[in-house]
């Protein structure tokens, strides 16, 4: 698949959509998003394991946590829009 195309699928989930906007201030640790975003762990590791590979979020080990943040800035600035979208529908 097209880079795009994945893109597209990470927008396509509100799920996604809330962990990206959760990594718009800084970067945080799963046990973080599953509290920010009230997601459960399963569901915060499957959907950062996406983004990742799509090459939205990256992380790093500091100890024995991982830490994920954002690639690029606009990419929250896109999920609040979505979002207003959402919860307009």
């Amino acid at each position: 698949m097209k880079k795009n195309t994945y893109i597209l699928r990470a927008f396509s989930s509100l799920p996604r959509i809330k962990l990206l906007l959760c990594l718009k201030e800084k970067e945080k640790n799963v046990s973080e998003l599953m509290k920010n975003c009230g997601l459960s762990q399963s569901a915060v590791s499957q959907h950062l394991k996406k983004l990742k590979n799509w090459g939205l979020v990256s992380c790093q080990k500091q100890g024995k946590e991982v830490y994920y943040k954002l690639n690029k800035k606009n990419v929250a600035e896109i999920a609040e829009k979505l979002l207003v979208f959402y919860k307009s529908l």
